[in-house]
C-alpha cells in the first residue's frame, strides 16, 4: 500500500503529524510505503520520525505533481486542508482521499467566547482523518528520534537551559524586559549555562538581551540548521519557549519545559503533549484573542504576558528544575 501524507507547514504542526504515521504503520499489516509532501525546510524534522520512505518538496510544482501522479498512490491523507493540498489531491488522483477536520470555525467560537469546551490537541484533530479510515485510536503523543552525535553544545556547566525568545507574532512573545529580569536571577548560579536560540529573525531579540542582561549566555540565533537545532534541543536539560514550533519539538523529545502562552491558549489545541511540561498562562477572560497571535494586544494592555512576571517564571523554573533535575 502506498500512502502520501500532505502537510506543508508550519514547524510545530509538522511535528504534531508524527503520531498519524506511527499509527498507520501499526494498523496496516501489509507492506506499507509512506511518503510525505512538505516544504524543504522541514525535511530534518520529518526524517526524525524514522518512519517515512520518501520526502517530496513543494517546489517545481508542475514537475512534482506529474511525478506524484505517476506514483499511483492508494491513499492521500491531507493534514493541511487548504487550496494547495486540494490541488495535489485533484491532480494526483489516488484511489482514496481523506482530509482532517481542522475545526477552524469551532476555534473561532472559542476565541469569541461562544464555545467553552477545549480542543484536546491538534494531533487529535489529525486523527479525525484516521477515523475516516476506520482506525479508532486515541491520539499518541508526538515523538522525534535524533541520532546521537558528538556534543554540539560544549559547556562546563552541570545543566543547559535553552530559551527561545521569539514567536511568529508579537502577542505570542514573552516581553524581552521580563526575560532579561528572569535571566539576571541566575547571576550567582554557575551550574547552569543559558543558550538563546531561534532563527536569524530572532537575532535582534538576542542582541537586545545581550545589551540589557548581566547574565552571560551563548547566542545561537541564526547559527543552526534545522538538523542542528534538533540536536541542540536534544542536548538541553530544560527548554523555555513561547507557543511556537520549538515548544512542540521539545515536547516530542520529552524535555522538561516551560511553555508560555499569551494571545493564544492551550484550549485551542496547541498545548505541548509532554508530561514534563509546565504551562504558564495568565488565564484572563480575554484569552485567547486570536488563533495564531497578532502584532499588538487588541485591548492595549498585554496583561496576558505582563502578568507572567519574571518572578513567576523563575519560581516556575525552580519547580521544574527540582522536579526533573
Amino acid at each position: 500500500m502506498k500512502i502520501l501524507i500532505i502537510r506543508f507547514s508550519s514547524l510545530g504542526d509538522i511535528v504534531l503529524t508524527q503520531p498519524v504515521i506511527s499509527v498507520l504503520r501499526e494498523f496496516y499489516e501489509e507492506e506499507l510505503k509512506i511518503d510525505y509532501l512538505t516544504k524543504r525546510q522541514y525535511a530534518s524534522v520529518i526524517s526524525a520520525f524514522n518512519e517515512i520512505n520518501n520526502i517530496y518538496f513543494w517546489e517545481k510544482k508542475a514537475e512534482l505533481l506529474k511525478n506524484l501522479r505517476q506514483k499511483k498512490f492508494d491513499l492521500v491523507i491531507d493534514l493541511q486542508a487548504k487550496f494547495n493540498s486540494w490541488l495535489v489531491k485533484f491532480i494526483v488522483k489516488p484511489k482514496k482521499i481523506v482530509t482532517y477536520q481542522k475545526k477552524h470555525f469551532y476555534r473561532f467560537l472559542l476565541i469569541k467566547k461562544f464555545a467553552k469546551k477545549p480542543i484536546n490537541s491538534t494531533t487529535d484533530l489529525y486523527f479525525s482523518a484516521l477515523r475516516k479510515l476506520g482506525i479508532e485510536r486515541e491520539a499518541n503523543v508526538p515523538k522525534l528520534y535524533i541520532k546521537k552525535t558528538d556534543d554540539l553544545l560544549a559547556s562546563s556547566a552541570d545543566q543547559k537551559l535553552g530559551i527561545f525568545p521569539g514567536a511568529l507574532h508579537k502577542t505570542k512573545q514573552y516581553p524581552i524586559e521580563q526575560l532579561v529580569q528572569f535571566m539576571d536571577k541566575f547571576l550567582e548560579d554557575n551550574t547552569i549555562q543559558i543558550y538563546i536560540l531561534g532563527s536569524a529573525v530572532e537575532k535582534k531579540l538576542s542582541q537586545i538581551i545581550r545589551d540589557k542582561s548581566k547574565k552571560r549566555f551563548i547566542d545561537l540565533c541564526g547559527k543552526l540548521s534545522t538538523e542542528e537545532l534538533l540536536i541542540a534541543i536534544q542536548e538541553m536539560d530544560f527548554v523555555i519557549s513561547n507557543d511556537s514550533g520549538p515548544m512542540h519539538i521539545a515536547a516530542a523529545m520529552n524535555k522538561p519545559q516551560i511553555a508560555i502562552f499569551g494571545a493564544t491558549h492551550p484550549k485551542l489545541g496547541f498545548a505541548p503533549q509532554n508530561e514534563k511540561a509546565i504551562i504558564l498562562c495568565a488565564e484572563l477572560p480575554c484569552q485567547p484573542c486570536s488563533l495564531h497571535g497578532s502584532e499588538k494586544c487588541p485591548l492595549n494592555h498585554f496583561k496576558c504576558m505582563k502578568n507572567l512576571t519574571a518572578e513567576r517564571l523563575f519560581t516556575t523554573f525552580v519547580t521544574l528544575r527540582e522536579r526533573f533535575a
